[in-house]
């Protein structure tokens, strides 16, 4: 019975950074299977140094896909998954940037192809780039399918819904449908030019300013609807999905601004105050949000949104940030322009 899997895969957890579950994945399937291992230097400095440069490629990940630059929102539900990037067009020019093409297939899985797909992770696996996967547990945000045994067979995930530290263990039940169980296979081919992959980020953000004033001043309307309130257990589900919301939108703003501060050393003979000024932006709009609240979800989280002044406070420091994200995109335009 063969049985393997890969060390150095720190858990996905919401609420602690790395919010988007696409880019967050990618970064740390394709970082490297040694993880950062530097010559020389303690075990914590080790894993100090993997921890920033799997970060640092996260955020790389998130401004070339234009993951940073938006905000989505689901007017009827407040759905929080609907605020990650989920479109082929994202998600493709994440997977370039990282030097990766993707093969999804989707379930369900007849015995043959269960063979198949066996066969592939397993291969994924002995090479050291985990398979990501969508919904293998809980909603449909993506992990990593990071280990497997024959006994069973089983497959051993990183997910933002493990219960502890360990990976957690399923079998081809966990397989069912595209949102709940899709393998994504990872195969290396040259990473998109730097330069290009950065620019192509840019433009995604810049096309998606509308749709992101639109998806704010919906979440803005949402907050002033007290009728939407009025419901103890809608509230609380509510008071949930704003939370996350508002944590994904601090972590988007903070990639964006790293992001833009660092492509000064991409394009070096080109001005970079606009990047700057854009960074400038964005990092108001992380304030607001991070004022707000963000991290893990708490029951006094729900207790605070019980009260019609939190939630006004809370939607005209929203409104405010729209001004930023104003700024921060007519910076973007400017440099675009002299990007060329």
């Amino acid at each position: 019975m063969a049985r393997k899997v890969l060390g150095g895969i720190a858990p996905l957890r919401f609420g602690e950074g790395r919010e988007c579950s696409f880019p967050a994945s990618l970064a740390a399937a394709t970082i490297g299977h040694a993880r950062v291992r530097s010559a020389g230097g303690s075990e914590a400095h080790a894993g100090a140094r993997a921890m920033d440069e799997l970060q640092s490629r996260y955020e790389w990940l998130m401004g070339c896909s234009g993951t940073a630059f938006d905000a989505r929102i689901d007017e009827a539900t407040w759905d929080p998954v609907a605020a990650t990037p989920r479109d082929a067009a994202t998600l493709a020019r994440g997977a370039a940037a990282a030097g990766v093409r993707m093969d999804v297939v989707s379930p369900p899985f007849d015995e043959e192809m269960r063979e198949l797909v066996l066969a592939r992770i397993k291969e994924q696996i002995d090479a050291g780039t985990p398979p990501l996967a969508r919904g293998l547990v809980g909603p449909s945000e993506y992990g990593l399918i990071v280990g497997y045994d024959d006994a069973g067979p089983a497959f051993l995930a990183r997910t933002y819904f493990d219960r502890g530290a360990e990976p957690t263990r399923v079998g081809w039940e966990a397989f069912v449908d595209d949102e709940h169980g899709t393998p994504v296979f990872l195969d290396h081919v040259a990473a998109a030019d730097r330069a290009r992959a950065a620019l192509g980020g840019l433009d995604a953000g810049i096309a998606a300013a509308g749709a992101t004033e639109e998806a704010l001043r919906a979440w803005v309307a949402g907050l002033r609807d007290d009728g939407r309130w009025a419901d103890a257990r809608h509230a609380g589900q509510g008071a949930f999905a704003d939370h996350t919301m508002r944590t994904i939108l601090a972590d988007k703003r903070r990639a964006a601004a790293r992001f833009l501060r660092g492509l000064r050393a991409e394009f070096p003979a080109r001005p970079g105050s606009d990047l700057l000024r854009a960074a400038e932006s964005y990092g108001y709009v992380l304030d607001a949000a991070t004022k707000g609240g963000i991290g893990l979800f708490e029951a006094s989280v729900a207790m605070r949104f019980a009260d019609p002044g939190h939630r006004r406070g809370w939607a005209n420091a929203l409104e405010a940030a729209i001004g930023h994200e104003r700024e921060a995109q007519g910076a973007l335009r400017a440099a675009r322009a002299v990007l060329g």
